[in-house]
């Protein structure tokens, strides 16, 4: 059996907190990973989702809990080899080029010309070629969410680690990127961890949606989505698309009570 690319095992973490209990964000999250699968997690506001990319990442300490890459356990920043990350904003350096921000990770790593060629082709993949020497305030929120996701893969990540990358973006747009991360996970072939609020989004998107619990965050399920790829936007009106965002719409919805219902006590 092949070994997992990411696995988690029982990962906590919690913030001291002098003379009190400390405040514990997420759990006991257990969690394996495959050889380029998309995973989704979604769950209500606070439960940890975001805090635990970070710890993926090697950006904050676990509490307790361990990372295994390719069956080996993580330490410290070791994640940072190789690992991508795609924030919530597109995060470019305003006084560097479409091509100049996709070179941030590859510079000093690569021969100069070697990684002109790779930043190139990576902005070619996200359909920004010909944008090269445009500055991100030349660009649409779209397109700077497209060189955020060229920086990442330019590096050739193992794991692409995905925070809400179309949160800021208008409905419209937001549907136009996820069909454009579709074409590009497909052509990438990486493997995938994707946090997301919209239901909808981590469905369409994913092999497998994980649905976080109220904080402290811990895994309340993992579904597996029934829908062959390649998908498009046709695919939300499939009665199985519907029923499984019902069923993890709920299940939410449920958290969200339990939470207002407990902070009440």
């Amino acid at each position: 059996m092949a070994v997992p690319v990411l696995e988690l095992r029982n990962l906590t973490k919690e913030i001291p907190a002098a003379g009190q209990e400390p405040f514990v964000i997420f759990k006991n999250i257990s969690l394996t990973v495959n050889e380029g699968e998309f995973v989704s997690i979604v769950g209500p506001s606070g439960c940890g989702k975001t805090t635990m990319l970070r710890v993926i990442n090697g950006l904050l300490t676990p509490s307790s809990g361990q990372i295994f890459i390719d069956g080996k356990e993580q330490k410290g920043t070791d994640g940072d080899l190789v690992m991508g990350f795609v924030f919530q904003g597109a995060s470019l350096l305003p006084w560097r080029t479409s091509l100049k921000n996709v070179l941030l990770g590859l510079e000093g790593k690569k021969p100069p010309q070697e990684a002109g060629q790779i930043a190139r082709s990576h902005l070619n993949l996200v359909g920004l070629s010909g944008f090269e020497n445009h500055y991100p305030h030349q660009l649409s929120g779209g397109m700077q969410q497209r060189v955020n996701l060229a920086r990442a893969l330019a590096v050739d990540p193992r794991i692409l680690l995905m925070d809400e990358p179309f949160a800021a973006l208008d409905a419209q747009t937001r549907t136009f990127m996820q069909l454009e991360l579709l074409r590009i996970w497909s052509q990438a072939k990486k493997t995938v961890i994707f946090i997301t609020h919209m239901i909808s989004e981590a469905i369409l998107l994913s092999d497998r949606v994980v649905v976080f619990s109220r904080r402290p965050g811990r895994i309340r399920s993992e579904f597996a989505v029934p829908l062959a790829r390649p998908r498009d936007i046709d695919i939300k009106s499939d009665h199985r698309f519907v029923e499984l965002e019902n069923v993890v719409w709920k299940q939410i919805e449920e958290e969200v009570k339990a939470s207002r219902e407990s902070s009440l006590i």
